[in-house]
């Protein structure tokens, strides 16, 4: 009896154990009649990771055509990555890529014009115009823009109240502010310098701040938005309030540094803000100060990358990622987990409703000047951190 019990319970799980072989095959034949759809993503923190992950899964999950998949390649090489990939046919069918460098790859004739396919999107009005500018070419659109973000100032809220400080408006507040905030256990603000891109993000804020044209780089008068920014700087580093270190560390270095308590205040983007969130710092955020109280440009810089189609990929299944992408939920939640805003305004006001610390990035974005408007960016971009670099060595 007790054989022929065992021999059923035996079958039984083979039967089951059969069952479940054969459901996973099913699966995976599904898996294998879709047509494949590989992104490139220069996306290197957790949370970015985590929100294309999300996005992705939620996109294979809703149709049963495509499956979509993505692949790191590192931000430095990113450009120069996807000019050899064309060379060598082995390009992806969609890049997520930095807004600055969309016009000159859209000039190089890599992205596909969906110009006709997008026309009922209402791109123009319902996303923001510096964004749009960077998508477009001789009233063309070869791409879409996904997320946006700026800088500002983020505070440690323990540090200002024990120092009797409050978060600064002007330059001249931010210096004495960062005076009383340096200590030999910190400094009192920390921005980054460092060659690159990232260096001359955050360091052209400060140009704007001074209500200077980027593009003039005129140096021979004191009333020079570049001689005053570099004045300022200088005067930062002299006091010691900001240290020399800047220009050797990034924009997630600068993060550490404030989450280690070495920095009081930074300069930095709502991207920092998970680090911050698990290290438990009681945070706040402030706009970047303008140079006096007289000055009140708007000192963003606009970040935030866009989602183009390679040309000769497949464009029809890259459409339907998109407009997947561009639902505003969808596009809400990825971006309410990489913490950056949408490039959609009422996704983004929606946020900063649900989110105040997105408030001042938000209001900041009505304004945010696009890097590729500035002429011979890359030219500029090079000697805003070069400039840097000289002062730190003078010191």
């Amino acid at each position: 009896m007790w054989k022929k019990l065992g021999l059923a319970v035996f079958l039984s799980a083979m039967i089951g154990l059969g069952g479940c072989q054969k459901a996973d095959y099913e699966k995976q034949e599904e898996e294998n009649k879709k047509e494949e759809l590989v992104i490139w993503s220069y996306y290197e923190t957790q949370a970015q990771r985590d929100g294309l992950n999300k996005l992705i899964r939620d996109f294979n999950q809703s149709q049963n055509q495509y499956h979509v998949s993505w692949e790191y390649v590192p931000m430095t090489g990113f450009v120069k990555g996807l000019s050899s990939a064309y060379t060598e046919n082995k390009l992806p069918d969609m890049a997520i890529l930095d807004n600055p460098d969309t016009p000159s790859m859209i000039r190089l004739g890599l992205f596909e014009d969906i110009t006709e396919e997008v026309q009922d999107w209402n791109l123009e009005k319902e996303y923001y115009a510096s964004i749009i500018d960077t998508v477009k070419y001789e009233d063309r659109y070869y791409g879409v823009p996904f997320n946006c973000n700026n800088t500002a100032l983020i505070y440690n809220k323990t540090m200002l109240k024990e120092a009797g400080c409050e978060p600064p408006s002007t330059w001249a507040e931010l210096r004495e502010t960062a005076k009383k905030l340096t200590t030999g256990e910190h400094d009192g603000f920390l921005m980054c310098g460092i060659e690159g891109e990232q260096g001359a993000f955050q360091i052209l804020s400060w140009i704007l701040a001074a209500s200077g044209d980027p593009s003039d780089q005129q140096e021979n008068t004191q009333e020079s938005p570049w001689t005053q920014t570099y004045g300022f700087f200088s005067e930062l580093l002299e006091d010691g309030s900001l240290s020399e270190n800047c220009i050797n560390l990034t924009q997630t270095d600068v993060s550490r540094e404030f989450v280690q308590g070495k920095a009081a205040i930074i300069q930095n983007g709502p991207w920092a803000f998970p680090m911050l969130d698990e290290s438990g710092i009681d945070y706040g955020v402030a706009p970047i100060p303008g140079k006096d109280a007289e000055t009140t440009e708007n000192a963003a810089v606009l970040g935030g990358e866009n989602i183009a189609i390679i040309k000769g990929k497949n464009v029809t299944g890259s459409l339907a990622f998109l407009n997947f992408c561009m639902d505003g939920q969808e596009l809400l939640a990825f971006c309410e987990t990489a913490n950056v805003l949408p490039a959609k305004i009422s996704a983004a006001q929606e946020m900063a409703k649900q989110d105040e610390r997105m408030e001042v990035f938000v209001r900041q974005m009505e304004d945010a000047v696009t890097r590729t408007s500035i002429p011979q960016w890359e030219s500029v971009a090079q000697k805003l951190t070069d400039k840097m670099y000289q002062l730190v060595e003078k010191k």
